[in-house]
């Protein structure tokens, strides 16, 4: 095989594994959570002008060190029990994580919601099972990857999300930390991505597409 024919096939899978990683940090526990953060005055400024805030924060929870991942915020306007219903409609992540193409319940009881989610990366297909645990009284949301099933190329993942009345509006908490095999290298920056594409596929679901820009 020459050496540009290598370096091409390098190049295609190296791509294939930036895209899973996105992936892995897309998705959507009785662990511990970080369910507050403090804003600043520029960062309430912002959420009220209509952006999507980012932080480098990962929620506490999982296994192990090199977690990556972070936290997303957004102020919705509509009320806080469509945004709820949206969120534990676990048949209906498919679209709203991107690169989801299924999601399907595979167990319920003692507070649990087992799910399997099927997605695409290229041509290839994974699947992973999450375990989700809704507070309905709180607005909240936990989960963490099953890891007694067969998870590919999943190490951990883990996470919540969070929903409460907050200035004129509803605010959305997404925070999402995650483990997989791939090197460092191709994990930089995804974290950022896959959070903010997810918050801003939820914003579209429960407000309808945007008609400006933010």
């Amino acid at each position: 095989m020459s050496v540009p024919s290598r370096l091409g096939r390098l190049v295609r899978r190296t791509r294939c594994a930036a895209g899973l990683l996105v992936l892995v940090l897309l998705l959507s526990l009785p662990l511990p959570v970080n369910a507050d953060l403090t804003l600043s005055a520029a960062d309430a400024r912002l959420l009220r002008q209509g952006r999507i805030l980012f932080k480098n924060a990962i929620p506490a929870g999982g296994t192990g060190d090199a977690a990556m991942g972070g936290t997303a915020l957004v102020l919705l306007h509509t009320d806080r029990e469509t945004i709820w219903r949206t969120l534990v409609d676990f048949p209906g992540h498919a679209g709203l994580f991107p690169r989801v193409k299924e999601s399907a319940v595979v167990e319920r009881g003692g507070g649990r919601t087992l799910v399997r989610y099927l997605v695409s990366v290229g041509p290839f297909a994974f699947r992973f099972f999450v375990n989700n645990y809704a507070d309905p009284a709180n607005h909240l949301l936990r989960w963490q990857l099953d890891r007694g099933r067969d998870n590919e190329l999943f190490r951990d993942q883990w996470g919540y999300w969070k929903v409460e009345p907050w200035d004129d509006g509803v605010l959305v908490t997404y925070a999402v930390g995650g483990r997989t095999t791939l090197p460092a290298f191709l994990t930089r920056g995804a974290g950022e991505e896959g959070a903010v594409q997810t918050v801003k596929a939820l914003k579209e679901r429960v407000e309808g597409p945007a008609t400006g820009t933010n």
